[in-house]
């Protein structure tokens, strides 16, 4: 597990569409100094607020993750944030011309191209991780998380389950590195299941999903694009779970610590993985403050 904290070596820009609202958005991403933390800065709203992509600054996590500080809002960050873990970034200013993140392909390799071009460079702060010593547990009806005690690094393990419905239980494990993670889940993208379609337009939402960001899981099994319902061409025979686990990832890195541990998923959404992170975060919080205390 590295060790230093990292940036971005120059500034990078992106753009596209937001994957829920379909606004047009523009990106910057800027070097910050160590220990500064990744932050969402509002460039279109007065004032320029900034918004710090942490756990506690969570406004909700209804299909997508939001994040909040006073009126200004930002959304979808999901993927971007499963990049920058994925690239190890702990320090960013993320200047964002708009409230929702850009859809990209629907994965987070999206994000992690355009940064890599930036050069990712060392800072002479250390990292702060997080050891599992005890397990962790959170748990809503079927679907659950727990942390457990690893002797080395960052383990995961996701089951994705309907009960029989859509797709089989598919299971998948990866130990947690920028070559692993690169290679077997970045490129994994969004999907949903055809009975969310009507609630979806319902909500107003969706309307940046195209044939090439998404996938559906219909009620008989078949996978399809979202638009036209021709037949999906996966990245993965069993690219659904490695998007829970890029989900999980990016909602994970809300808690701004490295974590040593063993990760055990199954069905959990956003809401869990972000309620894990929420506790991660206290817990080491606390532990810091007690040593600082000593």
């Amino acid at each position: 597990m590295d060790t230093l904290q990292k940036t971005i070596g120059k500034p990078a820009e992106c753009s596209g569409t937001g994957m829920f609202r379909g606004e047009s958005v523009r990106i910057a991403f800027k070097p910050a100094p160590a220990n500064s933390g990744i932050n969402f800065v509002r460039v279109d709203l007065p004032h320029r607020p900034k918004i710090p992509a942490n756990v506690h600054f969570l406004s909700s996590t209804v299909k997508r993750v939001f994040l909040k500080k006073e009126d200004a809002e930002v959304e979808g960050i999901e993927h971007l944030m499963a990049a920058l873990a994925g690239l190890g970034i702990d320090n960013l200013e993320i200047e964002i011309h708009g409230r929702e993140v850009p859809a990209g392909d629907g994965s987070a390799k999206y994000f992690m191209d355009v940064l890599r071009e930036a050069k990712i460079v060392n800072l002479d702060g250390k990292k702060q991780i997080f050891k599992i010593q005890e397990p962790i547990t959170v748990i809503n009806g079927k679907a659950s998380i727990v942390a457990l005690p690893h002797d080395e690094g960052l383990f995961f393990s996701y089951t994705l389950d309907f009960d029989g419905f859509f797709i089989e239980q598919q299971t998948y494990e990866m130990e947690f590195n920028e070559e692993i993670f690169s290679r077997e889940v970045a490129s994994a993208r969004t999907f949903g299941l055809s009975t969310y379609v009507e609630e979806f337009k319902k909500m107003g939402l969706g309307k940046g999903i195209t044939d090439e960001n998404s996938f559906i899981i219909h009620e008989d099994g078949k996978i399809t694009k979202p638009l036209s319902m021709n037949p999906a061409e996966l990245r993965f025979p069993n690219e659904h779970v490695r998007h829970k686990i890029l989900d999980l990832i990016g909602d994970l890195y809300l808690a701004n610590v490295g974590i040593q541990g063993h990760i055990v998923a199954k069905r959990s959404g956003h809401s869990l993985n972000v309620e894990l992170a929420r506790k991660i975060a206290n817990i080491s919080h606390l532990k810091r403050k007690m040593l600082n205390s000593d």
